[in-house]
């Protein structure tokens, strides 16, 4: 058995994102800006081979394109011929909101997938890119999800890390976004000042504005991921604080909405699904509403679609990750993620292997080769 530990050095970085004492500060200095014809004003990164085969990365819930920092510097490690770009979706990090006299009001109908997807196509658009390989994680996985759906001629291949296919009923939507943080907590909170409109007037309001009590609860129970480095949950957690709550509250009620359980029947691109097993936000019961629209697709549609499970050890029945990767898989296991993505590419198949975290030392990831936990639909008769 061959185990290969994957040591995350947190000064990990290429000569193309610029190899300095803060590669965190690097990568934020090399965003490009981007008017596009959806009225959002886009920041993004852009690296690799200009003329390469395009790699679109779509970030998590208030995260930005730093979200696959780690990951981008392995892919140009092992791959010489992608462009890749990892936007800021509208209402992150450096990328502007909706206008507050469109959106302010009812901040969920700016911040549907669809509305995302729009940006991303516009884009491409601009960047006379007429076909990618996308990438998307939790929320960015369902704008991944949307933009296929509607776009399917622009999307070459697919890949959904930490997915899930309805918000409508996902507990961690549900309940601790919607119920939980924004109307058992900041609501009431903001309402209770003198003549404070909700959503109104919190449309442009920052976390970080909100004081100490607010940030350092998403330290702990947000930004957060076992076996990450600490600098870079940090840069990480400085992005994330100063998120505007009209992007919260726009896209926690435009999810608690979202159900893509029978429309993803419909997709026609080959896809890979990347599930961590202590994935906390969107458990295994939420992966099995994933298996079935996924081999109904596969089926229906003749495309061959994957599911890579990592990690061996289950989510605890404390519901919080303990012992094994988690949601923010490409945060603590880049070169695994890079490594699938990149095979996925090439070949049509993730590597045969499975990523871990170490039973001794849950601050390294270990991998097994030829060990994979592996479903494929609608390629039954295909050879690696």
């Amino acid at each position: 058995m061959k185990k290969t530990i994957i040591i995350l050095m947190v000064a990990i970085a290429t000569q193309t994102l610029g190899q300095t004492a803060d590669p965190y500060a690097e990568f934020k200095a090399q965003k490009k800006s981007i008017a596009l014809s959806t009225g959002i004003t886009m920041k993004y990164i852009e690296t690799g081979r200009a003329e390469g085969t395009p790699l679109i990365l779509l970030h998590g819930f208030t995260d930005t394109g730093r979200s696959f920092q780690l990951m981008i510097a392995e892919l140009l490690r092992i791959r010489q011929d992608l462009r890749i770009i990892a936007p800021d979706l509208r209402g992150h990090g450096q990328s502007s909101l909706p206008s507050d006299s469109a959106c302010a009001a009812a901040p969920e109908q700016c911040f549907t997938m669809a509305a995302f997807a729009s940006d991303i196509i516009a884009l491409m658009d601009a960047k006379k890119i007429s076909q990618a390989h996308v990438v998307g994680h939790s929320m960015g996985s369902a704008v991944a999800q949307q933009l296929t759906l509607d776009h399917a001629e622009r999307v070459k291949s697919l890949v959904l890390i930490g997915t899930f296919v309805e918000g409508i009923y996902s507990t961690g939507i549900q309940d601790f976004l919607k119920a939980g943080l924004l109307e058992g907590t900041w609501k009431p909170t903001l309402e209770a000042k003198t003549g404070f409109r909700w959503p109104e007037d919190a449309y442009r309001i920052t976390a970080s504005d909100m004081g100490s009590e607010v940030t350092t609860f998403l330290k702990k129970n947000w930004v957060y991921e076992i076996a990450t480095p600490e600098a870079y949950l940090q840069a990480i957690f400085e992005e994330t604080i100063q998120t505007p709550l009209g992007t919260w509250i726009g896209v926690i009620m435009a999810l608690s909405t979202f159900d893509n359980s029978k429309a993803l029947e419909n997709l026609r691109v080959p896809t890979l699904v990347l599930w961590p097993t202590q994935d906390m936000f969107f458990p295994a019961p939420d992966q099995e509403k994933v298996k079935t629209a996924l081999s109904k697709a596969a089926r229906r549609q003749g495309i061959p679609i994957m599911y890579k499970t990592y990690g061996k050890i289950p989510l605890p029945v404390s519901g919080y990750q303990a012992n094994d990767l988690g949601h923010n898989l490409q945060w603590a296991a880049p070169q695994a993620v890079a490594a699938d993505v990149s095979s996925f590419i090439q070949t049509g198949f993730p590597l045969a292997n499975i990523s871990f975290l170490s039973p001794d030392n849950t601050e390294q990831v270990l991998t097994e080769e030829g060990k994979a936990n592996l479903i494929v639909w609608g390629r039954e008769k295909a050879q690696r």
